[in-house]
Protein backbone atom coordinates (compact mmCIF):
# COMPACT_ATOMS: atom_id res chain seq x y z
CA UNK A 1 0.00 0.00 0.00
CA UNK A 2 1.07 3.57 -0.65
CA UNK A 3 1.70 6.08 2.12
CA UNK A 4 2.46 9.77 2.48
CA UNK A 5 3.59 11.61 5.60
CA UNK A 6 5.30 14.71 6.90
CA UNK A 7 8.87 14.25 8.07
CA UNK A 8 12.09 16.17 8.68
CA UNK A 9 15.26 15.90 6.63
CA UNK A 10 18.43 17.43 8.15
CA UNK A 11 16.23 19.82 10.10
CA UNK A 12 14.15 20.86 7.08
CA UNK A 13 10.39 20.22 6.75
CA UNK A 14 10.00 17.40 4.25
CA UNK A 15 7.55 14.79 2.95
CA UNK A 16 8.02 11.06 2.62
CA UNK A 17 5.88 9.20 0.09
CA UNK A 18 5.94 5.85 -1.64
CA UNK A 19 4.86 2.24 -1.57
CA UNK A 20 6.40 -1.12 -0.71
CA UNK A 21 8.76 -0.89 -3.69
CA UNK A 22 9.94 2.72 -3.97
CA UNK A 23 10.05 5.70 -1.61
CA UNK A 24 10.97 9.38 -2.03
CA UNK A 25 11.73 12.23 0.34
CA UNK A 26 10.92 15.70 -0.98
CA UNK A 27 12.18 18.95 0.56
CA UNK A 28 10.01 21.85 -0.73
CA UNK A 29 12.25 24.47 0.89
CA UNK A 30 15.24 23.20 -1.09
CA UNK A 31 13.85 24.00 -4.51
CA UNK A 32 11.35 21.11 -4.52
CA UNK A 33 14.25 18.66 -4.47
CA UNK A 34 13.56 14.92 -4.33
CA UNK A 35 16.56 14.50 -2.06
CA UNK A 36 16.17 10.74 -1.62
CA UNK A 37 14.84 7.94 -3.83
CA UNK A 38 15.08 4.62 -2.05
CA UNK A 39 14.38 1.22 -3.59
CA UNK A 40 12.75 -0.86 -0.88
CA UNK A 41 12.87 -3.93 -3.14
CA UNK A 42 16.67 -3.82 -3.33
CA UNK A 43 17.28 -1.93 -0.08
CA UNK A 44 19.37 0.59 -2.03
CA UNK A 45 19.56 4.37 -2.08
CA UNK A 46 19.57 5.44 -5.75
CA UNK A 47 20.52 9.10 -5.36
CA UNK A 48 23.44 10.95 -3.87
CA UNK A 49 22.15 12.16 -0.49
CA UNK A 50 23.86 14.81 1.68
CA UNK A 51 25.01 13.85 5.16
CA UNK A 52 24.70 17.38 6.56
CA UNK A 53 23.17 20.76 5.75
CA UNK A 54 26.68 22.16 5.26
CA UNK A 55 27.50 19.45 2.72
CA UNK A 56 24.30 20.16 0.81
CA UNK A 57 24.74 23.93 0.76
CA UNK A 58 28.29 23.61 -0.55
CA UNK A 59 26.98 22.00 -3.80
CA UNK A 60 23.15 21.92 -3.84
CA UNK A 61 22.88 20.74 -7.47
CA UNK A 62 24.91 17.61 -6.70
CA UNK A 63 22.35 15.99 -4.40
CA UNK A 64 18.95 14.53 -5.22
CA UNK A 65 17.00 15.80 -8.23
CA UNK A 66 17.31 19.61 -8.39
CA UNK A 67 14.88 21.44 -10.70
CA UNK A 68 16.57 23.80 -13.16
CA UNK A 69 14.84 26.77 -14.80
CA UNK A 70 16.62 27.61 -16.99
CA UNK A 71 19.18 24.78 -17.10
CA UNK A 72 22.96 25.07 -17.39
CA UNK A 73 24.95 28.06 -18.59
CA UNK A 74 24.13 31.42 -20.16
CA UNK A 75 27.32 33.04 -21.42
CA UNK A 76 28.08 36.35 -19.65
CA UNK A 77 24.64 36.02 -18.06
CA UNK A 78 23.17 37.90 -20.99
CA UNK A 79 20.94 37.31 -24.00
CA UNK A 80 18.46 39.23 -26.16
CA UNK A 81 14.94 38.15 -27.00
CA UNK A 82 12.44 40.18 -29.04
CA UNK A 83 14.46 43.37 -28.57
CA UNK A 84 14.84 43.01 -24.79
CA UNK A 85 18.21 42.32 -23.18
CA UNK A 86 18.15 39.98 -20.19
CA UNK A 87 20.93 40.28 -17.60
CA UNK A 88 21.27 37.30 -15.30
CA UNK A 89 23.39 36.89 -12.20
CA UNK A 90 26.96 35.73 -12.89
CA UNK A 91 27.14 32.87 -10.37
CA UNK A 92 29.89 30.92 -12.15
CA UNK A 93 32.42 33.70 -11.84
CA UNK A 94 35.51 31.85 -13.05
CA UNK A 95 33.86 31.28 -16.45
CA UNK A 96 31.67 34.42 -16.50
CA UNK A 97 28.44 32.46 -16.84
CA UNK A 98 25.03 32.34 -15.27
CA UNK A 99 24.44 28.76 -14.13
CA UNK A 100 21.23 26.74 -13.50
CA UNK A 101 18.58 29.41 -13.05
CA UNK A 102 16.58 30.70 -10.10
CA UNK A 103 14.32 28.02 -8.68
CA UNK A 104 16.56 25.29 -7.26
CA UNK A 105 17.70 27.34 -4.25
CA UNK A 106 14.37 28.93 -3.38
CA UNK A 107 11.45 27.65 -1.36
CA UNK A 108 8.46 26.04 -3.07
CA UNK A 109 4.94 25.48 -1.78
CA UNK A 110 3.51 22.02 -1.28
CA UNK A 111 0.04 21.90 -2.85
CA UNK A 112 -0.78 18.19 -2.71
CA UNK A 113 0.24 15.15 -0.69
CA UNK A 114 -1.88 12.04 -1.04
CA UNK A 115 -1.73 8.27 -1.22
CA UNK A 116 -4.26 5.92 -2.78
CA UNK A 117 -3.92 2.25 -3.58
CA UNK A 118 -0.33 1.71 -4.67
CA UNK A 119 0.22 5.34 -5.79
CA UNK A 120 1.67 8.22 -3.79
CA UNK A 121 1.64 11.82 -5.06
CA UNK A 122 3.44 14.97 -3.99
CA UNK A 123 2.92 18.20 -5.91
CA UNK A 124 4.76 21.48 -5.41
CA UNK A 125 4.54 24.94 -6.95
CA UNK A 126 6.86 27.88 -7.48
CA UNK A 127 5.22 31.28 -8.06
CA UNK A 128 7.21 34.39 -8.99
CA UNK A 129 4.71 36.54 -7.07
CA UNK A 130 6.31 35.12 -3.92
CA UNK A 131 9.82 35.71 -5.26
CA UNK A 132 9.67 39.19 -6.87
CA UNK A 133 13.47 39.53 -6.78
CA UNK A 134 13.55 37.27 -9.86
CA UNK A 135 11.93 40.02 -11.95
CA UNK A 136 15.23 41.91 -11.93
CA UNK A 137 16.67 39.12 -14.07
CA UNK A 138 13.57 37.68 -15.73
CA UNK A 139 10.70 40.23 -15.80
CA UNK A 140 7.88 37.74 -16.43
CA UNK A 141 5.32 36.36 -13.98
CA UNK A 142 5.11 32.58 -14.19
CA UNK A 143 4.29 29.53 -12.14
CA UNK A 144 6.17 26.27 -12.22
CA UNK A 145 4.64 23.16 -10.69
CA UNK A 146 6.01 19.63 -10.48
CA UNK A 147 3.90 16.57 -9.76
CA UNK A 148 5.83 13.57 -8.44
CA UNK A 149 3.99 10.25 -8.46
CA UNK A 150 5.31 6.87 -7.36
CA UNK A 151 3.54 3.90 -8.91
CA UNK A 152 5.12 0.47 -8.55
CA UNK A 153 8.88 0.87 -9.06
CA UNK A 154 8.56 4.08 -11.08
CA UNK A 155 8.83 7.75 -10.13
CA UNK A 156 6.80 9.82 -12.60
CA UNK A 157 7.61 13.54 -12.89
CA UNK A 158 5.35 16.06 -14.64
CA UNK A 159 6.46 19.70 -14.69
CA UNK A 160 4.09 22.44 -15.87
CA UNK A 161 5.24 25.96 -16.74
CA UNK A 162 2.54 28.64 -17.07
CA UNK A 163 2.97 32.20 -18.39
CA UNK A 164 0.94 34.48 -16.11
CA UNK A 165 2.07 37.71 -17.76
CA UNK A 166 1.20 39.81 -20.81
CA UNK A 167 4.38 39.13 -22.79
CA UNK A 168 5.88 36.04 -24.38
CA UNK A 169 9.07 34.67 -22.85
CA UNK A 170 11.75 32.14 -23.83
CA UNK A 171 12.12 29.10 -21.62
CA UNK A 172 14.32 26.11 -20.94
CA UNK A 173 13.92 23.45 -18.27
CA UNK A 174 15.86 20.52 -16.88
CA UNK A 175 16.80 18.27 -13.96
CA UNK A 176 20.27 17.87 -12.44
CA UNK A 177 19.62 14.26 -11.40
CA UNK A 178 22.50 12.91 -9.28
CA UNK A 179 22.58 9.12 -9.04
CA UNK A 180 24.96 7.02 -6.98
CA UNK A 181 27.38 5.38 -9.41
CA UNK A 182 28.01 2.62 -8.54
CA UNK A 183 24.64 2.20 -6.84
CA UNK A 184 26.02 -0.61 -4.69
CA UNK A 185 27.97 0.80 -1.70
CA UNK A 186 31.62 -0.03 -2.25
CA UNK A 187 30.78 -1.41 -5.70
CA UNK A 188 33.10 -1.44 -8.69
CA UNK A 189 32.77 0.57 -11.89
CA UNK A 190 33.87 -2.55 -13.73
CA UNK A 191 30.47 -4.02 -12.87
CA UNK A 192 28.56 -0.90 -13.98
CA UNK A 193 27.57 0.57 -17.30
CA UNK A 194 25.83 3.69 -18.53
CA UNK A 195 24.09 4.17 -21.84
CA UNK A 196 22.39 7.12 -23.50
CA UNK A 197 20.38 7.50 -26.69
CA UNK A 198 22.98 10.02 -27.92
CA UNK A 199 23.07 10.99 -31.57
CA UNK A 200 25.76 13.67 -31.61
CA UNK A 201 27.89 15.61 -29.15
CA UNK A 202 27.94 19.39 -28.86
CA UNK A 203 31.46 20.81 -29.17
CA UNK A 204 32.13 23.02 -26.14
CA UNK A 205 34.65 25.81 -25.64
CA UNK A 206 36.80 26.45 -22.56
CA UNK A 207 33.80 28.03 -20.79
CA UNK A 208 31.71 24.87 -21.39
CA UNK A 209 29.53 26.75 -23.89
CA UNK A 210 28.59 25.18 -27.25
CA UNK A 211 30.46 26.49 -30.28
CA UNK A 212 27.48 25.58 -32.45
CA UNK A 213 29.16 22.51 -33.91
CA UNK A 214 27.72 19.01 -33.52
CA UNK A 215 29.78 15.86 -34.07
CA UNK A 216 29.44 12.13 -33.82
CA UNK A 217 32.31 11.28 -31.51
CA UNK A 218 33.86 8.19 -29.96
CA UNK A 219 32.04 8.85 -26.70
CA UNK A 220 28.64 9.01 -28.44
CA UNK A 221 29.30 5.59 -29.94
CA UNK A 222 30.35 4.17 -26.57
CA UNK A 223 27.34 5.67 -24.80
CA UNK A 224 24.90 4.21 -27.30
CA UNK A 225 26.37 0.75 -26.65
CA UNK A 226 26.94 1.24 -22.92
CA UNK A 227 30.20 2.16 -21.17
CA UNK A 228 31.40 1.75 -17.58
CA UNK A 229 32.98 5.26 -17.77
CA UNK A 230 36.13 4.10 -15.97
CA UNK A 231 38.82 6.76 -16.30
CA UNK A 232 36.44 9.16 -18.05
CA UNK A 233 35.74 12.68 -16.81
CA UNK A 234 32.52 14.02 -18.31
CA UNK A 235 30.86 17.42 -18.41
CA UNK A 236 29.48 17.12 -21.92
CA UNK A 237 26.32 17.91 -23.87
CA UNK A 238 24.58 15.55 -26.29
CA UNK A 239 21.72 15.64 -28.75
CA UNK A 240 19.33 12.75 -28.20
CA UNK A 241 18.70 10.40 -31.08
CA UNK A 242 15.59 8.99 -29.44
CA UNK A 243 13.58 12.11 -28.60
CA UNK A 244 11.44 11.79 -31.74
CA UNK A 245 11.45 7.99 -31.76
CA UNK A 246 9.96 7.27 -28.33
CA UNK A 247 13.27 6.05 -26.85
CA UNK A 248 14.72 9.10 -25.16
CA UNK A 249 16.46 7.48 -22.23
CA UNK A 250 19.55 7.06 -20.10
CA UNK A 251 20.22 3.70 -18.44
CA UNK A 252 22.40 2.82 -15.44
CA UNK A 253 23.22 -0.88 -14.94
CA UNK A 254 24.88 -2.12 -11.75
CA UNK A 255 25.71 -5.85 -11.73
CA UNK A 256 26.68 -5.88 -8.06
CA UNK A 257 23.41 -4.28 -7.00
CA UNK A 258 21.50 -6.48 -9.44
CA UNK A 259 19.46 -3.60 -10.80
CA UNK A 260 18.94 -1.28 -13.74
CA UNK A 261 17.73 2.32 -13.55
CA UNK A 262 15.93 3.57 -16.66
CA UNK A 263 15.53 7.35 -16.95
CA UNK A 264 13.04 8.25 -19.69
CA UNK A 265 11.89 11.69 -20.87
CA UNK A 266 9.36 12.93 -23.41
CA UNK A 267 10.15 14.58 -26.74
CA UNK A 268 10.66 18.03 -25.18
CA UNK A 269 13.97 16.86 -23.68
CA UNK A 270 16.16 16.62 -26.78
CA UNK A 271 19.41 17.43 -24.97
CA UNK A 272 21.32 15.68 -22.18
CA UNK A 273 24.32 16.86 -20.21
CA UNK A 274 26.34 14.08 -18.58
CA UNK A 275 28.48 15.07 -15.60
CA UNK A 276 30.45 12.82 -13.25
CA UNK A 277 32.65 15.20 -11.24
CA UNK A 278 35.89 13.82 -12.67
CA UNK A 279 34.75 10.21 -12.56
CA UNK A 280 36.06 9.35 -9.09
CA UNK A 281 33.45 10.80 -6.73
CA UNK A 282 30.87 8.02 -6.80
CA UNK A 283 28.11 9.81 -8.67
CA UNK A 284 26.76 10.30 -12.18
CA UNK A 285 24.44 13.07 -13.35
CA UNK A 286 22.32 12.41 -16.44
CA UNK A 287 20.73 15.84 -16.91
CA UNK A 288 17.80 15.99 -19.35
CA UNK A 289 17.25 19.47 -20.82
CA UNK A 290 14.66 21.00 -23.12
CA UNK A 291 17.30 23.37 -24.47
CA UNK A 292 21.01 23.06 -24.94
CA UNK A 293 23.45 25.11 -22.89
CA UNK A 294 23.42 28.82 -23.86
CA UNK A 295 20.57 28.23 -26.31
CA UNK A 296 19.40 31.89 -26.47
CA UNK A 297 22.83 32.97 -27.72
CA UNK A 298 23.35 30.31 -30.39
CA UNK A 299 22.90 31.32 -34.02
CA UNK A 300 21.09 28.09 -34.84
CA UNK A 301 17.43 27.15 -35.49
CA UNK A 302 15.32 26.97 -32.32
CA UNK A 303 14.11 23.58 -33.54
CA UNK A 304 17.67 22.37 -32.93
CA UNK A 305 18.67 24.33 -29.82
CA UNK A 306 15.33 23.88 -28.01
CA UNK A 307 14.74 27.61 -27.53
CA UNK A 308 10.98 27.55 -26.94
CA UNK A 309 8.56 30.43 -26.43
CA UNK A 310 5.63 30.56 -24.04
CA UNK A 311 2.99 33.16 -24.93
CA UNK A 312 0.69 34.94 -22.47
CA UNK A 313 -1.82 32.57 -20.92
CA UNK A 314 -0.10 29.48 -22.33
CA UNK A 315 1.30 26.56 -20.38
CA UNK A 316 3.39 23.53 -21.25
CA UNK A 317 3.75 20.18 -19.48
CA UNK A 318 6.92 18.07 -19.55
CA UNK A 319 7.07 14.43 -18.53
CA UNK A 320 9.76 12.06 -17.37
CA UNK A 321 10.08 8.91 -15.30
CA UNK A 322 12.68 6.91 -13.42
CA UNK A 323 12.11 3.14 -13.21
CA UNK A 324 14.04 0.55 -11.21
CA UNK A 325 14.23 -2.87 -12.89
CA UNK A 326 15.77 -6.20 -12.14
CA UNK A 327 18.67 -7.17 -14.42
CA UNK A 328 17.15 -9.52 -16.97
CA UNK A 329 13.76 -7.80 -17.01
CA UNK A 330 14.74 -5.51 -19.91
Amino acid sequence: MARCEETVFLGEPAYRAGNDRLEMILVPGWGSNVISLFSREWNRQLLRVPRSVEEYRASPVLYGIPVLFPPNRIGDGRFTFQGRTYRLEINEKERRNHLHGWVYQRGWELVKAEAFGTSAVLETRFDTEKHPEIYEQFPHPFTLSVRYRIEGSTLHKTATIANRGTEAFPWGFGYHTTFRYPVEPGGSLEKCSFSLAADKQWVLNERFLPTGELKETAITLRLRKGDNLMGRSLDDAFLSSGASEGRNEAVIRDENAGLIIVYECDEHFRHWVIYNGGGDRGFLCPEPYTWVTNAPNLDLPPSLTGLNILRPGESVSLCGRITVCRIGDL
